[in-house]
């Protein structure tokens, strides 16, 4: 069998940027597609019901659980390495910036099979999330394709002397999700005085002093305005029982983490978000309701200079009560929704006409 596709993932914003591309060519006749999970965040609730979602079939998953990423990384190439050989992908797509990125990228290269990757040439302030910038411009400097986002990303890419011939400025995967996922939910809602809250980095969650800073400032704020706060299974497992108590005895709403659709839905109803998750800020951006990122480097440069995004490094030495207010003034009110381009069709275009189809 001809022009088969290997999407390769390992966390579930990744099966979010997947979901309309999938989408996209499952339509297409020409072209046969699985999906590899490397298992880089596997949670058995929260996978199951990304597939049962989104209606994904065909995916194979790799067992990398309980392992550091100095095991996970050589554990997930060779798994990549073995699907690649069974499978034969006349192409591979790579999304993002995860441990499981940089695996497929360097066994497609030491097997020779060209991918493509998508969101590339994001760059980020060199301390600033360390780890996935190493991924970025390993995966980068070794990809057939470049799928940039913004021009901006592909303006990077041009400056390290990338091929020019592979970098297309395609637009953003997630604004696709987005489109799709709220055209499933054509509904009026109610707007609430209501902000959406995640937390999972390790950076956040590992480090005890900044976590109680963190939501401490949450059971401030949950006194003026409806606090919804998902747990993740890193937040969970870290929390105290002190802390769980505090958090159980305040206003702040605890629920299981949310589907995508549910993510939508309640962006719709919101009047902010606290995060310092790489995709939720776009999603805030495209319903048009701003977000406040715990990380000193917004990841998302024009989406920060255009107001959508505020950062606040709680590195520095922040009181629960300066971050509340800090919160508070920058959600004041909701704003004109973010709009990009959809990228699923051009980017199956690009890699048809690549392989002669």
């Amino acid at each position: 069998m001809k022009n088969k596709i290997l999407h390769i993932v390992g966390t579930r914003p990744q099966y979010i940027k997947l979901f309309p591309l999938w989408s996209a060519i499952h339509k297409d006749r020409l072209l046969f597609q699985e999906i590899y999970d490397t298992g880089q965040h596997y949670d058995k609730n929260m996978s199951e019901e990304l597939v049962n979602e989104f209606d994904f079939k065909g995916i194979t998953t790799g067992n990398i659980a309980g392992f550091g990423p100095e095991k996970q990384i050589p554990m997930m190439i060779e798994n990549i390495w073995t699907k690649l050989t069974t499978f034969k992908p006349d192409y591979v797509f790579l999304y993002g910036d995860t441990n499981s990125t940089l695996a497929g990228a360097i066994a497609c290269a030491k097997l020779e099979i060209p991918y493509g990757h998508l969101e590339a040439g994001v760059r980020t302030k060199e301390h600033v999330g360390v780890q996935e910038g190493v991924n970025r411009k390993v995966v980068d400097h070794l990809a057939k394709h470049h799928f940039c986002v913004t021009k901006a990303d592909c303006f990077n890419i041009d400056k390290e002397g990338l091929s020019k011939e592979g970098n297309h400025h395609v637009g953003d995967l997630m604004y696709d999700a987005f489109q799709v996922m709220s055209e499933r939910l054509k509904s009026d809602v109610k707007l609430e005085h209501r902000i959406l809250v995640t937390i999972h980095r390790a950076e956040n969650v590992d480090k005890d002093k900044r976590r109680k800073m963190i939501l401490g400032a949450l059971i401030e704020m949950s006194e003026n305005v409806e606090v919804i706060l998902p747990l993740h299974p890193r937040l969970r497992s870290k929390l105290s029982q002190e802390e769980l108590s505090l958090l159980n005895d305040s206003k702040v709403q605890l629920i299981d983490p949310l589907k995508y659709s549910e993510v939508i839905s309640l962006l719709k109803g919101a009047s902010g978000v606290i995060t310092d998750s790489g995709g939720l800020p776009k999603d805030a951006a495209f319903s048009g309701v701003k977000a406040v990122v715990l990380r000193d480097d917004p990841i998302w440069r024009e989406l920060y200079e255009f107001g959508y995004i505020y950062t606040v490094d709680t590195m520095d030495s922040i009181s629960s009560e300066d971050l509340q207010k800090y919160c508070m003034r920058m959600l004041d009110r909701r704003v004109e929704p973010y709009k990009s381009e959809m990228a699923s069709i051009k980017i199956i275009e690009i890699v048809k006409q690549y392989l002669n189809i």
